[in-house]
């Protein structure tokens, strides 16, 4: 079972929309350029669009067309009252009720994803291991930064070389603390 919170926190059951709201986070999730986006826009928003080609190096056509996707998905709101055009994305989350328990994503999964593309250390975590492994990672780095585990504990509960899971916590350690500022949800339960 899935519920997700998105643009006024409402818990949806439509199971149409809440469906709808998983294909988008695993869209956010698969595209680490549309995931860097979202999480600019996120934490520098309202934005214009052409600040938002100038700091993230990103050509023309590929800015608008992750605009574009951001907004199909409904994730996305132009504020065309200002000049130049500027937009807004919200926080969303999602929670997964899962045979081995509850599983929530929010922006600084997202965050995390988009990062592939900047921190070599994520990048090479995610090539050896894969999205889902990032996203566990991500849970033992909050467990270790509150202080429930060391970093070698939680290398070993991960299932990796001790030395790759320092060295991605390390990384995943800047993510959460620069999400403290954008993510809403950060500090609830995973």
């Amino acid at each position: 079972m899935a519920a997700s919170d998105n643009q006024l926190g409402a818990t949806r059951t439509d199971p149409e929309e809440t469906f709808n709201d998983f294909l988008t986070y695993a869209e956010l999730l698969n595209t680490p350029q549309l995931a860097r986006l979202y999480t600019y826009i996120l934490r520098e928003g309202p934005v214009e669009i052409e600040t938002v080609k100038t700091d993230l190096d990103m050509p023309h056509s590929t800015t608008y067309k992750y605009v574009g996707r951001l907004e199909e998905m409904n994730l996305l709101t132009r504020h065309e009252d200002d000049t130049p055009t500027r937009v807004t994305v919200e926080p969303i989350h999602l929670l997964l009720d899962t045979e081995q328990g509850e599983v929530a994503a929010s922006p600084t999964l997202i965050d995390a994803i988009g990062r592939q593309l900047d921190t070599e250390d994520i990048e090479l975590f995610v090539d050896r291991q894969g999205i889902a492994k990032l996203a566990a990672a991500l849970h033992y780095t909050l467990r270790i930064m509150d202080e429930d585990f060391t970093q070698r504990t939680a290398a070993n509960k991960l299932d990796v070389h001790p030395v790759e899971g320092m060295t991605v916590f390390t990384a995943l350690q800047d993510v959460i603390e620069e999400a403290s500022a954008y993510d809403p949800y950060l500090d609830q339960p995973a």
